[in-house]
């Protein structure tokens, strides 16, 4: 255990409280009352942990890391820090804790170990029950702030002593308060390796979570889509049965291959420590090769690949968080992705077909409900969400686009500052309804099955895989996935793989 002296301890002993008490006042009478109120819980603070720490000897540091006092005078208060990076440092109580913590925010904190008020023994902060407030002075704090191993011990006391049991993000919460501005609710998740994985940089779906107060984030992601090959139903369809060589073909232009290409930008930031906002803007790049049969015996002549670009539509979303594992969220769409993009076919232009468009051309909502959960070594993540996409109305263009589910769910695992994981996803969307007349048109003049309507939607189940890294407020990671299972309704393309990379800081 490293063992760091501290030099001038006292003077820093007393700026600590001071900063504890926050005196505002510099008349002389009141600044001589200051300095008393600050004596005698001094004192009191120190036969407090006197009476049954003055023959204990504790683990180094000697002095506290941010005050300089003594940690074996306040053994019963006392805590350790181990650092990911396998330093450690140890304080007199949980409020220097807290104030080494605004520090060193981003540093992966290991594990976070408190003294039981009861017995001096070392036990988990998260774990253990704590109580704020009664009648026996606490260390370096104007309200006192006790940890006990044992639910029942932290009652008895409650009874004697008075004060209300809290769980440790209310202490925490009340440590940075006193020392200055909160840094946020959700401490034990923010600053251990967890944070790597419930601030995932890299998912491909948006798994939505609640940032502490006043805490802002921005990622960036770059996804890239795949498609090839023709299916219809779960049955893989080859270009020579749609589209032979002689004879006639079912449709005049047929996709061979798609890709999409999508940069996203999304900011978020902490209103309060369970509610957070967030907004994300896209910009969309599609490229779809095709071939054209002329039913002349000449067969397949392959097109100039179609190509569009443009800003996508803006999600706007609110996040309250329900409970340590769960929260709902609330998402609207706003229809700022153009829905009249053109290709070109045969020397003329039409209108894209629907899967080319750059956004719904409709207000959509977008609830979700999502459960995450950490061990209690905080080395791994699971959970779930599942969310679901709601089109409102017909857009001006005649259609909507199809509702859809989704489901996911995933496995992560902290490897010190880097996170691995497993993910899977369920979506079933619904067939587009209504039709746009320009793109309609385009099946007349000619045909394509991506410019029927009912060559939507479906169900597709993915698998992933990715990895992330952790490097004080910033993070990357990517992740691949590949389809397991596709339902697609009438003749559309095949999702053959995904890939997401990301980057993203918190401050």
């Amino acid at each position: 255990m490293k063992n760091r002296m501290i030099k001038n301890s006292g003077n820093r002993a007393g700026r600590c409280l001071a900063s504890a008490f926050h005196p505002n006042i510099i008349s002389g009478g009141e600044v001589i009352m200051n300095r008393w109120i600050t004596v005698v819980m001094l004192i009191a603070g120190l036969m407090a942990g006197t009476a049954t720490a003055a023959d204990m000897t504790v683990e180094s540091p000697k002095s506290c890391d941010i005050c300089g006092m003594n940690r074996q005078t306040f053994a019963r208060s006392r805590t350790v820090i181990l650092y990911e990076d396998g330093s450690s440092l140890g304080f007199c109580s949980i409020n220097c804790t807290a104030a080494e913590l605004r520090k060193n925010g981003y540093k992966l904190v290991k594990s976070l170990m408190v003294a039981d008020q009861t017995t001096s023994e070392l036990t988990d902060a998260r774990t253990a029950t704590w109580v704020m407030g009664g009648n026996l002075p606490g260390v370096m704090t104007s309200q006192a702030k006790w940890a006990f191993t044992k639910a029942d011990a932290a009652r008895q006391f409650v009874t004697q002593h008075g004060g209300r049991i809290v769980t440790f993000d209310e202490a925490m919460k009340a440590a940075y308060e006193e020392a200055g501005k909160s840094t946020g609710h959700d401490h034990s998740m923010h600053m251990g390796p967890g944070a790597n994985m419930v601030f995932n940089p890299a998912f491909g779906d948006d798994i939505y979570h609640t940032h502490p107060a006043d805490m802002w984030m921005v990622n960036y992601k770059f996804m890239h889509m795949g498609m090839n090959g023709l299916k219809d139903g779960s049955t893989s369809q080859s270009l020579e049965a749609v589209s032979p060589p002689t004879g006639k073909p079912r449709y005049m232009m047929t996709p061979t291959d798609m890709t999409m290409d999508m940069q996203m930008l999304m900011i978020m930031y902490g209103v309060t420590d369970r509610v957070t906002v967030m907004g994300m803007g896209n910009y969309v790049a599609n490229s779809m090769n095709m071939v054209m049969n002329m039913n002349n015996g000449m067969g397949n002549m392959t097109q100039a690949p179609m190509r569009t670009s443009g800003f996508a539509d803006t999600e706007l979303r609110g996040i309250y968080k329900i409970s340590e594992s769960f929260n709902g969220s609330l998402g609207i769409t706003l229809p700022t992705g153009d829905i009249r993009q053109e290709i070109e076919m045969m020397g003329m232009k039409f209108r894209a077909p629907y899967d080319m468009q750059l956004g719904s051309g409709t207000f959509d909502l977008k609830p979700a409900l999502t459960y995450s959960a950490v061990s209690g070594d905080v080395l791994w993540n699971w959970g779930g969400q599942a969310g679901y996409t709601y089109h409102l109305g017909r857009n001006d263009a005649g259609y909507s686009l199809g509702d859809s589910l989704k489901l996911n769910s995933w496995l992560q695992r902290a490897l010190g500052p880097a996170a691995t994981w497993v993910r899977f996803s369920y979506t079933n969307t619904a067939r587009i309804s209504g039709r746009d007349s320009e793109i309609a048109r385009s099946l007349v003049m000619a045909s394509s099955p991506d410019a029927d309507p009912n060559n939507y939607g479906g169900d597709l189940f993915n698998a992933f895989i990715g990895a992330s890294y952790t490097k004080g407020a910033f993070s990357a990671g990517i992740e691949a996935g590949v389809p397991l299972y596709q339902y697609v309704n009438g003749l559309q393309m095949a999702n053959t793989w995904n890939l997401t990379a990301a980057v993203q800081v918190m401050f």
